[in-house]
Order: structure tokens, then sequence, then C-alpha cells
């Protein structure tokens, strides 16, 4: 049985929370960068987050469990020209859907999306957007997500 835990919206105050979070899951996906580019990163996060949440375009859940923070989500909101698809263009980006190792499979990321859908609902948006790692994907499609065949992404690094 699974102990209980708490969810809450973070505020400017938790800042470096997040910061921590987004780092612990990239250091999972992807290449830790060079040391003289990991403080410039660390700052492009604090900039990121202060900025997007004072402007409420980026919001973020936390699971507290004994006053530590176990997982945490994030949601960006973005605007796009309208096409056929989102005639209005808005659309909502999940992102940074972390849970520590110990914590997963109880739950808990149901739990916090289920919160960013009450946040993106009230905005009355209905176009949602996420990339996925491979541990995740059982989690979105279980709430409906596809992999959107009219809109591969392709990136170009300069």
């Amino acid at each position: 049985m699974i102990s209980m835990y708490s969810l809450r919206k973070a505020n400017l105050n938790d800042i470096d929370k997040l910061i921590e979070f987004r780092i612990e899951f990239l250091k999972e996906i992807q290449e830790y960068p060079p040391n003289k580019e990991f403080e410039i990163f660390q700052n492009s996060l604090k900039d990121f987050f202060l900025n997007n949440m004072k402007s409420n375009e980026f919001i973020a859940w936390f699971a507290e469990f004994d006053n530590e923070i176990i997982a945490t989500s994030g949601l960006s909101f973005l605007q796009k020209p309208p096409h056929f698809v989102n005639i209005t263009g808005k659309f909502a980006y999940i992102m940074n859907m972390y849970t520590k190792p110990k914590w997963r499979k109880k739950g808990i990321g149901s739990a916090l999306l289920e919160k960013l859908f009450e946040e993106i609902k009230s905005r009355g948006i209905q176009s949602i957007v996420l990339h996925t790692t491979l541990g995740g994907r059982h989690l979105y499609e279980k709430y409906g997500f596809r992999e959107n065949d009219g809109d591969k992404e392709m990136i170009l690094k300069l």
C-alpha cells in the first residue's frame, strides 16, 4: 500500500526545485553538457521559469511526501498560427513530467497529469502536445495521446 502524498501548484519560491527536477529528468535521457555550458544552462532554466511563471505561461505541479518533492509536472501555454486541426492556434505543451524512480508506477504521474488537464480546460484549450520517453509512453497512451502522423517533428541544431 502506498503512503499518501499531496499535490500542490509550484510558485516562484520553487524555481530551484523545478531546475533540480528538470536536470534529474534530462540526465536520464540526454548526455550531460560540458561544465562550462552547465552554468549557462542553469541560468537559462532560471530565466525561463521566472519569466514564464510570472506571465502565467508556464505552470507546474508537485507531488510531495513527508515534505519532500517526489514528482513534478510542467505545462507551457503556446500560440501558433491557426491551422485546420487547431483553429485557434492555442495549445498546451506538457513537459517536465518526472517522478523519482522509487515512486514510479504508483499513480502519481496520472494525478499530476489530471491537474494539468484541469488547467488546460480552464483556459479553453483543446490541443495538447508532448514528447515522451519510452518509460512514460504508456501513461500518455492511457489518456488517449497518439502519435501525430500529420505533424512529424524535424529538428536542426545550429
